[in-house]
């Protein structure tokens, strides 16, 4: 059981990468910068705890509510960017996410190799436990069998983002929209929908959801802001996305697939 529990661990941060790239690729949008929003997601989150942005003796759930929405602005920003780009001047996504991705990591060093090191070293200093997700073994005093079992409050984050972008996908109008949007822009615009609009939203989302995954590995794993957290998390979860024919819930079985091979 800690062996999977670890699995999932490393699964946890896939199912989001993998719904955020799913929903850009259904409308042809080819966000390959799911990596550079993972590592926004992760320093806006960050903010909260080392301005800080809420008062330290803040309650836990104050402060990880704040970290979940920080970390979604922070990497709905960095979709932002080649979102407009895209919209406006008709910019190729490709080249502009994935050279945003370098930004995001240098961005990221700046911070961490200066102001924020942690006596020189490349990470900040430890966060406060009231900045951390709950594992289950948490619970190990109450449940003994949960000793060591280090899954973390972020695979619900996961597991409900999976439910949410299913439901837009096939239950809403929005969704129709993005697909046709993706199969034939012609007639899309045709049939008087806003496409511009969509393809910033779009990128928005998915952007926000690699931003999560990116608070949740700092929050619920590290504990910290540090040089590698992703052993390449973003551009795992492309792969993970194709894997799963962009399906929500085929996403989180072969995310489970690479937390294994990770």
């Amino acid at each position: 059981w800690g062996v999977f529990s670890d699995t999932l661990v490393k699964a946890t941060p896939l199912i989001m990468i993998g719904l955020a790239c799913s929903l850009a690729f259904k409308m042809k949008l080819w966000n390959i910068g799911a990596e550079g929003q993972f590592y926004l997601g992760a320093f806006f989150a960050s903010l909260v705890v080392l301005v800080p942005l809420v008062p330290p003796d803040s309650p836990k759930i104050v402060i990880l509510t704040a970290m979940v929405l920080m970390g979604m602005i922070g990497g709905a920003l960095w979709g932002f960017i080649p979102g407009i780009l895209k919209a406006k001047y008709n910019v190729n996504e490709i080249i502009t996410t994935l050279m945003l991705n370098y930004v995001a990591i240098y961005w990221n060093n700046y911070w961490i190799f200066g102001k924020w090191s942690d006596a020189g070293f490349q990470m900040t200093p430890m966060f406060e436990k009231s900045a951390w997700l709950p594992r289950l073994s948490d619970y190990a005093r109450q449940v003994t069998a949960l000793s060591g079992i280090t899954l973390h409050l972020g695979v619900v984050f996961g597991l409900v983002a999976a439910f949410v972008i299913w439901w837009i996908m096939e239950r809403s109008r929005w969704g129709y929209e993005i697909k046709l949007i993706g199969d034939n822009p012609k007639a899309a615009r045709y049939a008087g929908l806003n496409i511009s609009r969509n393809i910033i939203l779009v990128m928005m989302i998915s952007g926000a959801l690699a931003g999560l995954a990116g608070m949740a590995e700092i929050s619920g794993v590290v504990h910290r802001l540090q040089e590698r957290i992703s052993p390449g998390y973003g551009f795992t979860g492309i792969i993970v996305a194709w894997l799963a024919k962009f399906n929500p819930f085929a996403v989180i079985v072969v995310s489970i697939l690479f937390g294994a091979l990770i």
